[in-house]
């Protein structure tokens, strides 16, 4: 049970599967639509064919001509969310334009919030009276409106500002709520899709704009643990259901379960859970008509070909024909005889009945204490204390820092729901209850976003001020937190890497050493010589190798052990993994002691040390009560093997210690290892690839730091590729499908790209094109891509060779497994004798022959060497008993497990998910990523390295009527190719956050502090004041259709902005610019914005050039500072803003000033020639400004001519620093050239003209006018 969000192009979706609302179109009398929300006559609504009609959602509905709650026609969803159109005017809510976005795809026309609910109120739902179930429809439906009316009081908001910089309030959401009925299966699965349109109301100037997306993706878990606490806060007030875990979800390390109502029995969730029960009931009467039709009973074989055909025949798609309700109840009901015939329904409810619950109803003063889970106090509907809630506050606060190293409110949020999961609160109470936990929880954390501005002044202007009386620059829903421990941590892990260690090699002690072992037939290539030398000989305490998929690590780490081995003697290397299965994996291939980090931990904890004492005790009262010598020798051997054991199990001087696979090891866990390294005087390295998989669920980022800061070696050479012709002999398709260079394409695949730098861009285009062209990226509609995929595994394996398909999702996983066994038992690969089949975890049922893989760690399964079972481990089944599987690992080893344990934790091994699927190493592998899956760089990098020959990629579209509609719509690609090509771009430029606490840090203060960042913030403050001195101006020279047209487009807030510094700079050629007459149409006949031509005439015509020049009397020489009679809370914000301004000027000149960089260099000694004193804080600013990153070149190559302001910006200093030219872009066309000018040009110093400020302030003193539209897509100065 959950929200769970999707981003929309289309509502076609739903309207496709949904009976149109005749009501909300005349047609029909309101009373003919059931419960509250009509009349009392359900009759039309329950036997109605398809789903229900949307209903409108969100208090903005009202804006749009609807009113929450009532139906909406087709028509009506449409326009708003297809359209972008007011449904009531028809009017365009998209100013901008429709477009698609910069990946081809269609932009956002809405969000889908999806709505579930436990499999128990599923079954009630199904088979309750007429009144049961309206009372539960009707308490999901005030679910789904209280969760919608939270999200608009805490997170909704639009943006404004170049870039977005201004978060500001919006009035509501608006959007539709469709009921849906059932799964794809037909089982029920009442389900909620909460559609909000991406258009918003902007409350400081009633401006329709997009809805700030960060707030929804920021808040989805929120909503979802809020949503769910609700759903059931309301069966249980109206119906008093009580709730419970069920069994089978203990145990299973996820937070995400959800309750189910207690007195359902879970053979009924079972049996209304998928198709299989359905299959075995249709294969068994087809092998019944078929034994009957022949007399002859069927074989296994088959069986197994019915058996696959029942599966792909029962295989349903999303149809766009639904039955009604009441043609479902017949359906289930049918369903219920036929797969649970013993199950009563009437006993089901007096069960129900018979678990009675209610709603703790809290005062005013008991509320800000409730729903604490200690002690069973809220069990006993007890009030708990203020100590309680502060110890709730403390394990969300311990329970978020477990999970990741920075958070958000709404992370903390989160928690706090879960920790109240458990407990029935009033709903109208539920979000006050866990807000305050968090607000708690959020006193223990350390905030490391800035807050810059004081909002004192503003009050509670919507243009100045957002939430929690905040500036609108410094949005509090986007602050980022993390804790004290965690920072504590990273520096001390980080302070490892920078402190000497007497165990380093001298320089070329290890290079001569492995050039030795090199020579002695040690084959090493010439990258990792180079690696293992560097590990030896690094003078600091702590390294790491870095290492990408097949580059040899562990042969790399092999040689540094037994040339750390040479000096310090055996055993004085131990390896640290996360399993014990590649604890196992890493002895073996480095050949010394290595144990799990698990261990590690337990072996020098306070638990573990008293029970080492208790032993020790006790063999020294063995010892001293033994009688003879032999048995006093027995001790004494039983003494030194459990002491032999326990010093293996410890970190011992001189020790060099391998973490293996750190880029998957937690912070605290790193911590710890580094602590006991410095204690013991060893020596650390750390192993692993940050661009692959990182840490599951916790605090990391470390091994990807040191890589960042260059605390490390890389391999590069590759080794796991294979491109042997002999290899593709057997191949229908001979060698087409060989490629030789996709190992080195690999490398490319994980460094991905920058969507900011166009070359960057570039490349990653070459390379998709690339993997096109070598038959490695395939395209069509899901069912297309998953089927070849399925065939191409298929294929591989009749020719021998080992497989892997990767799925996006679990369901798919399972399919796909299912479908390969079948295939498999037809085709004779597996045995599927019914007699000798064995089911696993996943349902399926597997016969020897198939490929098995373990999902758990247990060491009472043992292999024939000791060896315990480990999760990720695979098995090919060679016998089924009746209590046991006998299968063989990788290793031919032969292990027998129970069948008890594998029906528990183990799964089909034919395909898996991309996080399953890291360490393992086939063959082949094919990699499918459905249409609606958003992959970043890391993830499509694992799957495309599994494969020793070949790796495929396949993405997948969507069915053609849906590309038809957003093509339509806004020009997205319809072509599954181009879909493709554009998908496998997007993922090489999404690049996942693999950063500490401590870099974030970092980040938040560089980015809240930065030139373009703090210009973006001026522009947007000043344009607040600038905007009615601008109208005013304008209504002289215009006349007032002009002038509407001007000030109601989106690109008024750029203009305005605009026209606060142009009116600084030069107010006279400012007006005379605006004055000149702008037609409707341009030369070519084109409607076009007089506001956007009027901001290019500013920019071309006054400000590219001047503000592009350097001036000792403007804010950081860069910006002419506002200047007003009036103090204004805006004018207190621009204020603000430019002293913000002039700190970071300075900062940026003292950095500089250290001389670290050579460009700095050049130009401290540039200026201490011309006596140009600020030109080193000028050339910082440019580099801040324009992100030069050039070590050498003080400003970098002169921009492009389009650049405009900053193309003048880099002449300007350009002349500055060689003493040539004249400081201005093209001076010949504006002014001649001044023979007398110097060599080297002086900042240019103007003098305001008072008569100007007479002239100009008198109209500063306008009203301020409120923020207008959203401008992130507009050109920006």
């Amino acid at each position: 049970m959950a929200i769970s969000m999707t981003k929309l192009s289309s509502a076609d979706y739903y309207l496709d599967r949904t009976r149109e609302a005749l009501q909300a179109d005349g047609a029909i009398p309101d009373e003919a639509t059931p419960g509250p929300l009509t009349g009392p006559d359900p009759a039309a609504y329950y036997n109605a064919e398809g789903n229900p009609p949307g209903r409108w959602i969100g208090s903005a509905s009202r804006l749009l001509g609807g009113e929450t709650g009532r139906q909406a026609g087709a028509e009506t969803v449409r326009m708003l969310i297809n359209e972008r159109r007011n449904p009531e005017t028809g009017r365009s809510l998209d100013q901008a334009g429709i477009r698609a976005d910069n990946d081809g795809q269609p932009p956002i026309a809405g969000y889908d919030l999806t709505q579930t609910v436990p499999k128990s109120v599923s079954i009630l739902w199904a088979f309750a009276d007429q009144d049961t179930r309206r009372a539960i429809d009707e308490c999901l439906h005030q679910a789904a409106d209280m969760t919608i009316g939270y999200f608009e009081a805490e997170y909704a908001a639009t943006r404004a500002g170049a870039g977005g910089v201004a978060s500001t309030a919006c009035d509501g959401v608006a959007g539709f709520a469709f009921d849906h009925w059932d799964s794809r299966d037909g089982d029920p699965h009442p389900h909620t899709h909460l559609v909000i349109s991406n258009r918003v109301r902007r409350t400081t100037d009633g401006q329709w704009t997009a809805l700030d997306g960060r707030a929804v993706y920021g808040a989805t878990v929120e909503l979802s643990e809020y949503n769910a606490n609700l759903v059931k806060d309301l069966l249980t007030q109206r119906l008093g259901w009580a709730w419970h875990e069920p069994a089978r979800a203990r145990g299973r390390g996820t937070r995400a379960v959800a309750g189910e109502v207690q007195g359902v029995p879970e053979e009924l969730i079972d049996a209304f859970s998928g198709r299989d029960r359905e299959i075995e009931t249709r294969l068994a009467a087809i092998i019944d008509e078929e034994e009957r039709r022949t007399g002859h009973t069927i074989g296994w074989k088959r069986r197994a070909e019915l058996h696959k055909q029942v599966w792909l025949e029962t295989r349903k798609p999303k149809t766009d024909a639904r039955p009604g309700l009441a043609e479902l109840t017949r359906r289930w009901h049918g369903k219920l005889r036929a797969e649970a015939p013993g199950t009563s329904i009437d006993a089901m409810w007096q069960a129900v009945d018979s678990h009675r619950d209610r709603t703790i109803e809290l005062g005013q003063t008991a509320s800000r204490a409730a729903g604490i889970r200690l002690a069973g106090q809220l069990a006993d509907h007890q009030t708990p204390g203020r100590t309680e809630l502060e110890r709730l506050a403390d394990a969300a606060m311990a329970h978020t820092e477990r999970t990741r190293a920075t958070w958000t409110l709404s992370n903390i949020r989160a928690e706090a729901e879960r920790l109240l999961a458990d407990i029935r609160l009033d709903p109208t109470a539920r979000a006050d209850t866990a807000n305050q936990v968090a607000e708690l929880a959020i006193r223990r954390c350390v905030k490391i976003t800035p807050t810059r501005y004081r909002a004192g002044q503003a009050g509670d202007d919507p243009a100045l001020v957002s939430r929690a009386g905040r500036s609108t620059f410094d949005d509090p829903t986007l602050d980022r937190y993390t804790s004290q421990t965690i920072l504590d941590m990273e520096k001390r892990v980080m302070a490892t890497f920078g402190r000497a260690d007497p165990l380093a090699w001298g320089p070329g002690e290890g290079t001569r050493l492995i050039q030795s072992m090199r020579a002695g037939g040690n084959r090493l290539s010439d990258d990792q010589a180079k690696a293992a030398a560097y590990l030896l000989e690094n003078p600091h305490a702590a390294s790491a190798l870095i290492g990408p998929a097949g580059t040899g690590k562990t042969t790399t780490m092999r040689a540094v052990a037994r040339a750390w081995e040479t000096r310090h003697g055996r055993g004085s290397v131990l390896g640290l993994t996360l399993s014990v299965r590649a604890r196992d994996e890493l002895a073996d291939s480095i050949g010394t002691n290595a144990i799990t980090i698990a261990k590690l931990l337990d072996n020098v904890s306070e638990r573990h040390r008293a029970q080492i004492d208790d032993l020790r005790r006790e063999y020294r009262c063995r010892l001293a009560a033994a009688r003879t010598p032999a048995e006093r020798d027995r001790i004494r051997r039983a003494i030194s093997e459990s002491d032999a054991r326990e010093q293996a199990g410890l970190i011992h001087p001189g020790q060099l210690v391998i973490v293996d696979e750190a880029g998957m090891v937690g912070t605290p866990e790193l911590d710890a290892i580094a602590e006991l390294c410095e204690r013991a005087g060893a020596r650390l390295v750390l192993t692993g690839d940050p661009m692959q998989l990182d840490v599951p669920a916790a605090p990391g980022g470390l091994l990807a730091w040191a890589e960042r800061e260059h605390r490390c070696a890389t391999l590069t050479s590759l080794w796991r590729f294979r491109s042997d012709p002999g290899l593709w002999a057997n191949d229908p398709d001979g060698g087409r499908a060989r490629w030789a260079g996709e190992g080195d394409a690999t490398l490319r695949l994980r460094a991905g790209g920058d969507r900011a730098k166009p070359d960057s861009v570039e490349a990653c285009r070459r390379l998709v094109a690339e993997y096109a062209a070598h038959h490695r990226l395939h395209w069509g509609e899901d069912r297309e891509c998953e089927e070849e995929a399925y065939r191409m595994t298929l294929q591989w394996q009749k020719t021998g060779k080992t497989t892997l398909l990767v799925a996006g999702t679990n369901e798919q996983v399972r399919a796909m497994n299912q479908r390969t066994i079948l295939e498999r038992r037809v085709l004779g690969l597996s045995d599927g004798d019914p007699s000798r089949l064995a089911t696993l975890s996943d349902g399926l049922k597997i016969g020897a022959g198939d490929r098995i893989v373990s999902r758990a760690n247990d060491h009472q399964v043992r292999g024939p060497d000791g060896h315990r079972i480990e999760n990720g481990m695979a098995f090919t089944v060679t016998r089924i008993d009746t209590d046991a599987i006998a299968c063989r690992d990788a290793d031919g080893r032969q292990w027998t497990i129970p069948r008890d344990w594998a029906k528990t934790n183990c799964e089909a091994g034919y395909a898996t998910t991309i996080h399953k699927s890291q360490g393992m190493t086939v063959d082949r592998c094919a990699a499918m990523f459905p249409s609606d899956a958003r992959v970043p760089c890391n993830l499509q990098y694992v799957a495309a390295t599994r494969g020793r020959e070949e790796n495929h990629l396949l993405y997948a579209c969507k069915d053609e009527k849906t590309r038809q509609t957003e093509a339509m719509l806004s020009g997205s690609d319809t072509d599954p190719e181009a879909i493709a090509r554009q998908r496998m771009l997007s993922t090489l430029l999404t690049r996942p956050d693999t950063r500490t606490a401590t870099e974030t840090r970092i980040d938040e203060h560089e980015e809240r502090y930065s030139l373009t960042r703090l210009l973006r913030e001026h522009d947007y403050a000043a344009g607040l004041i600038a905007g009615p001195h601008l109208e005013a101006k304008l209504r002289q020279c215009h006349n007032p259709g002009i002038v509407s047209m001007i000030t109601r487009s989106p690109n008024w807030e750029w203009l305005r902005a605009l026209w606060s510094r142009a009116w600084m700079t030069d107010p006279k050629r400012a007006m005379a610019i605006v004055s000149r007459d702008i037609s409707p149409k341009d030369e070519h006949g084109n409607r076009q914005d007089p506001a956007a031509v009027m901001a290019g005439r500013l920019s071309s015509g006054l400000l590219d050039r001047l503000n592009g020049a350097v001036r000792d009397d403007w804010t950081a020489g860069i910006i002419p500072p506002i200047k007003a009679s009036r103090n204004t809370a805006a004018l207190d914000l621009v204020r603000q803003n430019e002293l913000l301004i002039t700190q970071r000027a300075d900062a940026l000149a003292r950095q500089a000033a250290t001389g670290e960089q050579p460009w700095s260099r050049t130009v401290m000694e540039t200026a201490r020639k011309h006596g140009d004193h600020n030109l080193l804080r000028d050339v910082a600013i440019y580099r801040d400004m324009w992100h030069i990153d050039d070590p050498d070149q003080p400003i970098g190559q002169r921009p492009p001519g389009r650049s405009g302001r900053q193309e003048q910006h880099w002449c300007n200093l350009d002349a500055r620093i060689t003493g040539q030219g004249s400081g201005v872009v093209n001076p010949g066309k504006t002014r001649k050239a001044n023979r007398n000018r110097p060599e080297n040009p002086t900042p240019r110093v103007e003098t305001p003209n008072p008569a100007a400020m007479e002239e100009r302030n008198p109209q500063w003193k306008t009203r301020q006018e409120p923020s207008s539209n959203n401008s992130p897509d507009v050109p920006t100065q």
